[in-house]
């Protein structure tokens, strides 16, 4: 099938700012649509997100973008058969620079994740099917959800430095008994919640926004969320998304936590406590993305029993995942294709890390839509991880009922 047309537009992601959409149109008449989603916590060494500046959307608005779809990208693929991974490499040599400044990623992303889109549809199969054929993997399995259930910090606008607090249903048997086991726990948290006379509403990522004592006080209503949900230990842990670059000084290298200032050394001891006291399991960004000392300690004092996960340190880069590994400073690595502008590069970093025997875990971002490629992706390069954000809000609960739709079919 030939590409005919290529129609990108301006749509509103799940916190109502404008986002790119693009659909390709086949030469049968058929065709497909994919949507970009956007982070509030940009880590530095992401791709640059290209947005217009000036009084329209308060600067937010991708018309720039879409134009330059159209007006650049447009008359590569005009005409030609759909192959995704080569159209895609095509695509990075349009903008060679290490950010996509000069295009974008929104605009590469949204025509990249269409290009798969097609390309699967071509072939007749599942996108799932057609991105683990890609990358030649012959066993695929469902990942375990990092099901979020307390937003923080930039999420929710409370009292809490840190970003997401996770339960993970690792002793579920199926994805569909751990999404049903997750909404046990959602429910037992939100009576416990209620009777505390805490807020019910809900944050960017479909998780309980309510403010809190401190840090460490929602980990004591979770595990009596589950505990109250007739769950145990042995079928929950906990993880956390920290998001430390948010509240961290480069110029004083410290953090603050709450209301301290703490250095490196005492986040990682604050990390030792949470772990020796609850289920914690999973530690996403604990330290700033560029304290490649303080990561080198958290992973020596905690990689043992501890996933240590990079997402503003790595920003789905080769470049900075290599540099990870040669500095022992992760053991789990985030891969969001936004950060990267391209589902092969993506791609490309999911094979390094399955080389290094690194923990997976594909991620929504805290602005989305109802696109659900990130299932199709995360199932497609066998993650060990998914990240849909809470069991609420339309765009969060799309990516789960594809991931319940294809446990379904298989």
């Amino acid at each position: 099938m030939k590409i005919v047309d290529v129609r990108a537009r301006e749509i509103l992601d799940s916190r109502g700012n404008p986002t790119v959409s693009c659909s390709l149109i086949l030469d049968d008449g058929t065709y497909v649509d994919a949507s970009v989603p956007s982070g509030a916590s940009v880590g530095a060494h992401e791709a640059l997100e290209l947005r217009d500046g000036g009084q329209r959307f308060a600067g937010k608005g991708v018309q720039k973008a879409i134009d330059i779809i159209h007006t650049i990208i447009t008359p590569v693929l005009m005409g030609r058969m759909i192959n995704a991974p080569q159209m895609d490499q095509e695509l990075a040599l349009l903008d060679p620079s290490p950010q996509k400044s000069t295009l974008g990623a929104n605009a590469t992303l949204a025509v990249s994740m269409a290009l798969y889109k097609a390309h699967a549809s071509m072939l007749g199969v599942e996108l799932y099917s057609f991105i683990a054929h890609t990358l030649e993997l012959d066993e695929i399995a469902m990942p375990v959800p990092l099901v979020n259930m307390i937003n923080g910090a930039r999420h929710a606008h409370n009292n809490l430095s840190i970003q997401e607090y996770l339960v993970i249903p690792y002793g579920a048997l199926s994805f569909t008994q751990s999404v049903e086991q997750a909404f046990d726990i959602t429910q037992a948290l939100k009576k416990l919640l209620k009777k505390k006379n805490k807020e019910l509403s809900i944050g960017d990522e479909g998780g309980f926004a309510c403010a809190f004592t401190g840090n460490s006080e929602p980990f004591d209503y979770l595990v009596q969320a589950i505990e109250n949900a007739g769950y145990g230990e042995h079928e929950f842990a906990l993880g956390i998304d920290v998001a430390a670059s948010e509240f961290y000084n480069a110029s004083a290298q410290n953090y603050k936590l709450a209301d301290k200032l703490v250095s490196s050394e005492e986040m990682v001891s604050f990390f030792k406590e949470l772990v020796d006291q609850y289920p914690l399991i999973y530690i996403e960004d604990g330290l700033d993305q560029d304290d490649w000392h303080g990561w080198r300690l958290l992973k020596k004092e905690l990689g043992e029993k501890t996933r240590i996960v990079g997402d503003d340190l790595l920003t789905t880069s080769y470049d900075r995942v290599q540099r990870a590994l040669t500095e022992d400073a992760i053991n789990g690595v985030i891969l969001k294709p936004n950060q990267i502008g391209t589902v092969t590069e993506c791609l490309r970093v999911a094979q390094l890390c399955k080389k290094h025997n690194l923990v997976t875990v594909a991620s929504h971002r805290s602005g989305e839509t109802c696109d659900t490629f990130i299932a199709d992706l995360a199932l497609g390069i066998d993650a060990h991880y998914i990240k849909c954000g809470g069991l609420s809000r339309g765009e969060r609960v799309a990516k789960y009922n594809r991931f319940l739709q294809i446990e379904s079919m298989r």
